[in-house]
């Protein structure tokens, strides 16, 4: 699976229902945070500017729309998604780099 980074926006006239909402998911066991092609990481919240960002693995782009789209539908928020990389995975590729840049001369 895929690791994502996701930012999202919680409109300040949608917060206070969707923080209401959000705690009653997650007394109800948060059971979308897990699932076959997804899995909750971390999620960061920083309500003075109604940010949240989240960690997570997705096995593509239909596993974050299960997830994250009851938010905005009911709540207005608006998502990023940025695929990230781990530190080995990022160094094998900048290898793998340099391999092709010293093969044509740089």
């Amino acid at each position: 699976m895929q690791f994502y980074v996701v930012t999202c926006v919680v409109p300040s006239e949608t917060q206070d229902e969707g923080y209401t909402a959000f705690i009653k998911y997650l007394e109800d066991g948060a059971e979308m945070d897990k699932f076959d092609g997804f899995e909750l990481i971390a999620r960061l919240h920083m309500p003075e500017s109604g940010e949240i960002c989240i960690i997570c693995k997705a096995s593509g782009t239909k596993a974050l729309f299960k997830h994250f789209m009851f938010w905005r539908s009911a709540f207005g928020c608006e998502f990023l998604y940025r695929p990230a990389m781990t530190c080995s995975e990022m160094a094998e590729m900048q290898k793998l780099h340099n391999q092709a840049l010293e093969e044509k001369g740089f």
